[in-house]
């Protein structure tokens, strides 16, 4: 793969070439660009103070286990994607300015080629086309995800690109986008790996907006004076909110469970942002009407149907939690990229409310696909009789994936499906202003059960927990540090079933329920 800059480069599709580089610790990054990017642009738009803050370098955040990890699975994703064109050119300038005249030049010239990151500049607006290909009167651009579905905000992404590119004059007749396919499976060609969608209509209509914004995002962003913000739905889950609103406002409306944007908009609309001002006769579901009383009131309200979800439970319990994995090219055969893989599950057992009987356990070996074995071992660890607990419907989607695989073990797995009971469905009674209108385990743990932590542990998340299992099966940890991680992820998880099992009992006692507990 020939790079401008004289050098080469070459990714052979290889297992080792799955490899993720990643960065063990998180970095801060700062963004303070000179040209207004597609990150900038876009977030201008929705939001011209965060559009101002980005490009003027005032916005610095530190990414996550699991960001990092999707990061490097994008990039990994991208240098596959250029093997498809193995005459491709690598535009890797590090002056942008030079990097978009060489693209330039490439492409206004006659002939067929194949330019890849070449930078496109106009004025003070700056993209990069993942991947143009040159024919002998016009060009095509291609964007690449490291998804499996077309999302809405590819299109945006693609208008982005396409106006810089129309801009500085060099307007591509078709515009793709390249995502992976899931019915790609190790050991196929590498075409086999990737979908190519056109969109070039849906692309075109987006340009035409984005052309009458040009002027107020050059504006917006090039005033020497921050805009102020103004609050509305794209608030709801930024991570500038605090900055701009933090201490305005207590109980916000955001925290009413599944508010839609109309009604956010009406009650912004009549000055209202507190839920404690939010008036009695305002249309919310029962479910929300609930949320707000008791915030207002500052009590708890339980619904009655508590009582018959938790005469579903059964002892003795099984309290079942999995963690999996997935990546976005496939690790074992015969399966997909980003498919679930169960990695590891822990299960606590009682005999009456709080009484723990036995704790067992399993982790798989992250050098081949070990789902069979996994299974085989949560059918005899689960037995034959009483409740499984889990939080959350995803234990359920993960014994069915594995109903459908095995087809010699579906009777037994339809069995332990048969036994689920979803212990989240018992909290969702449970109306507590506490719980900011959330009821994940994450969530209400903390308020109902004060003095249970994960703060002591190695690895004390979901995320962290599919990343080391990941590293591990990428063959990136020698054989100690295996062990060492090995017995984090174990701990973690048996953290998460007895999370639950003292939950449950929270939620008995809260309820001041009749003793019947015993098996």
């Amino acid at each position: 793969m020939e790079s401008h800059s004289g050098g080469t480069e070459r990714h052979d599709i290889v297992h080792k070439d799955l490899t993720i580089i990643f960065f063990q610790s998180s970095r801060k990054y700062k963004f303070a660009m000179p040209h207004i990017t597609k990150h900038i642009f876009l977030h201008t738009i929705s939001c011209p103070t965060y559009g101002w803050r980005l490009r003027n370098g005032k916005i610095s955040r530190e990414f996550s286990t699991g960001e990092l990890f999707r990061m490097e699975q994008g990039k990994t994703v991208g240098r596959i994607a250029r093997e498809l064109y193995p005459e491709g050119i690598f535009i890797n300038e590090l002056d942008q300015r030079e990097g978009a005249t060489v693209a330039k030049n490439y492409l206004e010239q006659p002939g067929e080629r194949v330019l890849f990151e070449a930078p496109l500049i106009s004025g003070n607006f700056y993209a990069r086309a993942d991947i143009a290909i040159k024919n002998e009167e016009s060009w095509d651009l291609i964007e690449v995800k490291s998804s499996s579905k077309a999302k809405p905000e590819f299109i945006d992404d693609m208008a982005y690109t396409t106006l810089v590119a129309n801009l500085s004059g060099l307007t591509p007749k078709h515009i793709h986008l390249m995502i992976l396919d899931k019915n790609f499976r190790l050991g196929m060609e590498l075409e086999h790996l990737f979908q190519v969608i056109d969109q070039t209509r849906e692309v075109s209509e987006k340009v035409r907006e984005f052309t009458g914004k040009i002027p107020e995002v050059e504006k917006c962003t090039g005033s020497s004076t921050e805009p102020e913000p103004v609050l509305n739905y794209t608030c709801k889950g930024c991570d500038q909110f605090e900055i701009c609103f933090g201490g305005a406002c207590d109980a916000h409306i955001f925290c009413i469970p599944r508010i839609t944007q109309p009604k956010i908009d009406q009650l912004l609309s009549s000055g209202i942002t507190s839920i404690r001002d939010v008036p009695d006769t305002f249309s919310l579901s029962p479910n929300q009407k609930k949320f707000v009383q008791c915030v207002k009131c500052g009590s708890i309200e339980i619904d009655d149907a508590i009582h018959d979800r938790i005469r579903e439970i059964q002892w003795p319990v099984y309290y079942l939690d999995f963690e999996t994995m997935m990546t976005s090219i496939p690790i074992y055969p015969d399966i997909g990229p980003y498919e679930q893989i169960p990695t590891q599950y822990s299960v606590h057992i009682c005999d009456r409310m709080g009484n723990v009987l036995h704790h067992r356990e399993f982790i798989a070996s992250p050098f081949h696909d070990s789902r069979r074995h996994l299974t085989k071992n949560l059918l005899r660890d689960l037995e034959n009789a009483g409740s499984i607990l889990t939080y959350s419907s995803f234990e359920r989607t993960i014994i069915a994936s594995l109903e459908k695989m095995f087809p010699d073990l579906s009777g037994d797995l339809q069995a332990v499906l048969d036994r689920l009971v979803d212990l989240e469905k018992c909290v969702q009674c449970i109306h507590h202003p506490e719980f900011r209108g959330r009821t994940s385990i994450k969530v209400v743990g903390p308020v109902l059960v004060p003095d249970f932590s994960y703060d002591s542990l190695e690895i004390a998340d979901g995320d962290t927990a599919m990343v080391t299992f990941t590293l591990a099966a990428l063959g990136m940890m020698d054989e100690e540090e295996w062990e060492q991680k090995r017995a984090a992820l174990l701990e973690y998880c048996k953290m998460d079933t007895y999370a639950m099992v003292r939950l449950h009992e929270t939620v008995y006692r809260m309820i001041d329920y009749e003793d019947d507990s015993s098996g």
